[in-house]
């Protein structure tokens, strides 16, 4: 159920920005801005199972915590969404693996390893 959550998660947040790469920076001047940008955002099929699976990933990883520590849990759950956003955004977003990145999930996973223990 974890790797589930982690999957919606990072499903809904991977279509949630390639639909907003196509629709460009949120204009925050105004309410009405904002809202005709979200509006724009609901006219992608793809966008919209994001959103949807996006909003179901807590209640999976709800089912999960009810099987495991949440101090073994959380810590997996945001490893896994930032190694596979990671992934996604270096192949198919144009965004830059750096040293620090890798460094940061070398880290993020030997905490894992330690709290496995």
């Amino acid at each position: 159920m974890l790797v589930l959550s982690v999957v919606f998660n990072v499903y809904g947040i991977f279509v949630i920005k390639l639909r907003m790469n196509e629709l460009g920076k949120i204009e925050a001047n105004s309410i009405k801005a904002i809202l005709n940008y979200f509006l724009m955002l609901l006219h992608s099929r793809l966008a919209v199972s994001g959103i949807i699976l996006f909003f179901l990933a807590p209640f999976v990883f709800a089912v999960a915590l009810s099987r495991m520590e949440v101090t073994v849990a959380y810590p997996v759950l945001v490893l896994l969404n930032f190694l596979f956003l990671v992934i996604l955004a270096v192949l198919f977003l144009g965004e830059s693996m750096t040293l620090y990145k890798a460094i940061a999930i070398l880290l993020a996973f030997v905490s894992i390893c330690l709290l496995s223990k």
